[in-house]
């Protein structure tokens, strides 16, 4: 009985388009319905299909859709056809060798001589050969289409005594080399990288193609999209009668699917890579299911998704920094970045999301074992939300972030640090600004800088809003401000104003001898791209409006002259000359080189404060930015990232399908990485470490990790670049389609 039967049989109604997976079952199905009968049996006459066998590879680029009949209704054609067939033909042409499946049909017995009876039975034996080949063809088709996901060597995560199965030996190469050449799927689009996928709980033994450098012995996470669509079961009267009729719940945003955490054992001087994945919500899902939607209760718990549920669940317990029920580890979802390096917390792995949450996990299964608010660290750092991308300074050993505060009058920043002297943690200090949308922030060895973009909500709103962009409002008439707090002594020194903009990212911030600070980000006009990263604009890139993805621009903003404007006389000295002669007063001509911001998108509120421009360092438009760890802070040349193409650049509904290197200050490109039909999430920064004091290790000296999906053959592989040139070092398929990921990732480097 097909799956549509059977459907019919519990009167069940599956309204959610992807049913279409079950097309490979049905397919499969009418083969086995395609056997000889009995010359005795009576039949209606089966489709007759004139595909040219005439080479294999003609075969094999055939879909096998293609080679069934599907649509049982041409059934009264085929007999007509069939009949006119029997009168004009008495033997079967070798050159399509499937029509012998009509050859069972009887020929009129009286309407043969005995000779063309004996040369009809030669050329049945024939056929009949050519026929068994065919078949044999077809199979080979089937197990060639199955190759996409290829079948990978696992072995369980424990052995016979209960001991986790740690790699000790080379891994042995299995899984199978396929031809790269061969396009396998006709939809090439980013599109299948935005679908649920699955997990396992076995460790796969992947097959390194290439060499990895011998210093590359570590272990790589990653953090990224895992379930978009949780199919439940609700009753509804259709024709009278009560059905099940079973529907989706979608998240609407890529950044809200569930998350799926990706581990990468490698050993560059064994040349072997092992592979093991987890869905870290499973709880949720199971709630989602039985709720048929999701609120969370707390705020920042989503980016953009219609949660299907009532006011109502916001008074039914809490988590979080909200108080109230505490959520279970694996019934939250944070997704946005994976940590595996917080001091004083060595050798253990956390998530984090948009909201005040950290999920820890198991490091080497990646079971979720805790799920902690950062107020549960430390009372001080209380706020609905945090920052999802914290910086560990490595020459102070500190991890440092911020909580946010959200009040109905104000909302305060708070800054905190945690380090191996101090787990528990400690304020750093605070700032009293509008509650905004903050994805990133820099810090120097001397500041915190904290930018907030016109993408703001009042404190009501965000309180009682799921979903960010449900909370938050560009206003392109305010200007975007730079806070800068003082590390040593926790204080507020001054405000900087430029026009309006929007980002996700900043890339790195330092400062000079003379008291300026340069901070470079990943900038956009206004938030377009946020609301075009939706599950439906990259499902549907057709729709997606404005039909290109929003390009952005690699700014370099120059806070100028910092400690001069912590004097509140010289801030307004400054404020009333730039309303002159709109420049500023201190190295004006320093300062002629930056783009300088309209006077008239600037609040009067703001217009004291002292205004910094800013320059473009490079046209293209990059995401998801990296730079060599080790220069955090400091001055530095190479910048990678996401990218377009050539063709990917002009064309509609495009996403990043290119891993850039970009030298800042040259202000040129000066590698990229492009596979047709492949798109890179995240490219990770792994510098070579040093092998002691006279050995120089250059900036661009080590390797890129990114996690690619090859859309042409429905996998994906994990792909290790040459910092330096940008020239594939190894490449290995994981047998398995991994979703694309806006999340950031991490890795452990280990002795060898």
């Amino acid at each position: 009985m097909t799956d549509s039967n059977q459907d019919k049989k519990d009167n069940v109604v599956d309204e959610h388009p992807l049913n279409s997976n079950n097309d490979e079952k049905n397919v499969k199905d009418k083969d086995n319905t395609m056997t000889t009968t009995t010359a005795n049996e009576e039949k209606e006459p089966e489709a007759t299909i004139d595909i040219d066998l005439t080479t294999e590879d003609d075969v094999i680029s055939k879909p096998m859709e293609d080679l069934v009949v599907q649509d049982l209704s041409v059934k009264d054609e085929l007999s007509e056809s069939t009949e006119a067939w029997k009168e004009n033909n008495t033997t079967t042409s070798n050159n399509h060798p499937l029509e012998s499946v009509a050859d069972n049909v009887e020929v009129d017995p009286w309407a043969q001589q005995k000779q063309e009876r004996k040369i009809e039975q030669e050329q049945q034996q024939q056929q009949e050969e050519e026929e068994h080949e065919d078949i044999s063809l077809l199979d080979n088709e089937e197990n060639h289409s199955s190759h996409i996901t290829p079948t990978l060597p696992v072995r369980p995560i424990t052995n016979s005594t209960g001991t986790k199965n740690i790699t000790t030996a080379a891994a042995v190469a299995q899984v199978e080399n396929t031809d790269m050449h061969e396009v396998l799927d006709n939809d090439t689009t980013h599109v299948k990288g935005f679908y649920n996928t699955e997990d396992s709980n076995e460790i796969v033994d992947l097959q390194v193609i290439g060499k990895l450098p011998d210093w590359l012995i570590c272990e790589h996470f990653t953090v990224g999209p895992g379930t978009y669509d949780i199919k439940y079961m609700r009753k509804m009267e259709i024709d009278g009668e009560l059905q099940h009729v079973s529907q989706y719940f979608t998240f609407g945003h890529w950044f809200d699917s569930l998350p799926l955490v990706n581990r990468f054992d490698i050993h560059g001087q064994r040349n072997s890579i092992s592979y093991r994945n987890r869905l870290t919500c499973q709880r949720l899902i199971s709630k989602i299911r039985d709720n048929h939607g999701y609120s969370p209760r707390h705020p920042a718990g989503l980016f953009k998704t219609k949660t299907n549920q009532t006011i109502l669940t916001k008074f039914i317990g809490g988590s979080g920094g909200g108080g109230g029920n505490k959520a279970r580890a694996d019934a939250e979802p944070c997704g946005a970045r994976i940590l595996s390096n917080i001091p004083g917390f060595e050798g253990r792995l956390f998530c984090q999301n948009f909201a005040n949450h950290v999920q820890e996990l198991d490091p080497f299964d990646m079971k979720p074992t805790r799920l902690i608010a950062w107020n549960e660290i430390n009372p001080a750092f209380k706020g609905y939300s945090s920052c999802a991308n914290g910086h560990h300074d490595l020459t102070t050993g500190e991890y440092i972030n911020f909580t946010m505060d959200v009040g109905y009058q104000s909302t305060r920043y708070n800054f905190f640090s945690i380090s191996d002297r101090n787990p528990k943690g400690s304020i750093i200090g605070y700032i009293n600004a509008p509650a905004s949308y903050v994805n990133s922030f820099s810090i120097t060895r001397s500041y915190i800088i904290l930018v907030l973009c016109p993408h703001q909500a009042s404190g009501m709103k965000y309180v009682w809003s799921e979903s960010i962009l449900d909370s938050f409002t560009f206003n392109r008439s305010q200007p975007t401000l730079f806070y800068v707090l003082s590390r040593e002594s926790g204080k507020h020194v001054t405000t900087f104003r430029s026009e309006a903009c929007f980002a996700f990212h900043h890339i790195n911030a330092f400062e000079d001898d003379n008291d300026n600070i340069y901070l470079d980000m990943i900038c956009y006009t206004d938030d377009t791209i946020a609301h075009q990263l939706t599950t439906e604009n990259l499902r549907n890139p057709n729709n997606m409006q404005p039909s290109r993805l929003a390009a952005s621009e690699v700014r370099r903003y120059v806070l100028n002259t910092v400690s001069y404007y912590s004097n509140p006389k010289n801030r307004q000295q400054a404020a009333a000359a730039a309303a002159n002669t709109n420049t500023t007063t201190r190295n004006s001509g320093f300062f002629s080189a930056f783009k300088r911001s309209s006077s008239n998108t600037t609040s009067s509120s703001y217009s004291s404060l002292p205004e910094t421009g800013y320059e473009k360092l490079l046209p293209p438009s990059i995401e998801l930015p990296q730079v060599n760890p080790n220069y955090k802070m400091h001055h530095y040349n190479y910048l990678y990232g996401l990218g377009f193409s050539a063709t990917s650049s002009i064309g509609d509904g495009k996403i990043w399908d290119s891993i850039i290197k970009m030298n800042v200050n040259a202000r040129t490109i000066t590698g990229a990485w492009y596979e047709k039909d492949c798109y890179p999430s995240e490219a990770v920064f792994i510098p070579r470490p040093s092998n002691g004091p006279e050995d120089e290790v250059a900036e661009d000296d080590g390797v890129l990790l990114s996690i690619v999906m090859d859309s042409a053959r429905a996998t994906s592989f994990l792909l290790v670049l040459d910092a330096a040139s940008l020239s594939v070092m190894a490449k290995t398929y994981l047998g398995t389609l991994v979703p694309l990921s806006f999340g950031r990732g991490s890795y452990r480097l280990l002795l060898p």
